[in-house]
């Protein structure tokens, strides 16, 4: 795979190319020239939150310059999430999320990126959401310092198990209370269970992992005790997409917001359990670039944490990235 060009030193010097400019501009209709680099979209990227890896402003900017071809070869493009949260803070209505899409398409129709590493890489990705869950639950206990590469791999490729416990008609009565009540100021009562809010969802793979419509469903049900305990609900990007998705207006993330907050206000969850989570995002996203760039096969040398054991790319993660690719 050729390597993005350098620009550096006063003997090399960046022309802008016009022609791949206005050709991203029609393509990914993103409104890039509205951009003033003013950086909100990297603030709020939970990948570059995380890692600092992935520059929504960097992706926008070189855009701008018409840097077409370092774009196709650029490994950032993979690591977005899909969640838009970049779109949404902008105040200048630049879309990011669509620019980075667009050029992912650009990179399958030129066949940059192949069909069969596109299905490894989707493939890796919902099985991400476990590893995720698996951090949150570790998070719930005490802090995640390391994650060796026997436990990434059985998080990885182990299924979360699924509830299987009988809901009885009585469970429901709860559901006339005060806190359903305040459930239904965002309408979770107007909720028919259509799965609009899970189908627009980034990380609504597996319904054992994550899944909007189970949750709200549960709400209905008066099942609030049993979420505010869940891994579930901390999996959650915070991105209103299931809130914009909804025929019925009900605002999912509204709801969610709610259940967090109403985990730490009842003890459930305690304080410090926001810096735990934190530090256990920083390993498995730092992890995840790392599997993304095996499924492609970048060099790797796009992240350099300095966080022990992240950059070391073992045996064991190699075997599972075959496992995930067949």
């Amino acid at each position: 795979m050729p390597k993005l060009r350098e620009y550096r030193g006063s003997n090399s010097t960046l022309k802008p190319d016009a022609g791949h400019r206005k050709l991203i501009e029609q393509g990914a209709q993103a409104d890039i020239n509205r951009c003033w680099t003013c950086g909100s979209c990297d603030f709020e990227c939970p990948v570059n939150v995380a890692t600092g890896q992935l520059r929504p402003q960097k992706i926008v900017r070189m855009a701008n310059l018409g840097m077409l071809d370092e774009l196709l070869y650029e490994p950032a493009i993979w690591y977005c999430l899909t969640c838009r949260r970049c779109l949404q803070i902008c105040p200048n209505t630049v879309k990011p999320s669509e620019l980075i899409a667009h050029i992912r398409r650009i990179s399958m129709k030129r066949n940059i990126i192949s069909t069969e590493k596109n299905r490894a890489y989707r493939t890796l990705f919902e099985r991400f959401q476990r590893v995720r869950n698996h951090a949150v639950v570790m998070s719930f206990h005490g802090k995640l310092n390391s994650i060796s590469d026997r436990q990434w791999c059985d998080w990885l490729l182990t299924p979360v198990s699924e509830s299987r416990r009988k809901i009885c008609f009585k469970s429901t009565e709860s559901s006339s209370n005060g806190d359903f009540k305040s459930y239904n100021s965002s309408r979770a009562a107007a909720c028919f269970t259509c799965g609009e809010c899970s189908s627009a969802c980034p990380v609504s793979c597996e319904r054992s992992v994550f899944d909007p419509r189970t949750l709200f469903r549960m709400v209905n049900l008066g099942l609030t005790d049993e979420l505010l305990s869940s891994p579930a609900i901390w999996l959650c990007l915070d991105c209103g997409r299931c809130t914009s998705a909804c025929s019925q207006l009900v605002d999912g993330r509204e709801i969610i917001r709610r259940l967090k907050a109403d985990a730490i206000q009842r003890g459930i969850i305690d304080r410090n359990f926001f810096p735990r989570l934190e530090q256990a995002n920083r390993l498995v996203y730092n992890r995840w670039l790392q599997e993304v760039d095996a499924v492609f096969g970048f060099n790797g040398s796009a992240h350099r944490t300095g966080t022990a054991g992240v950059n070391d790319f073992s045996a064991c993660c190699r075997k599972c990235s075959v496992a995930i690719a067949t």
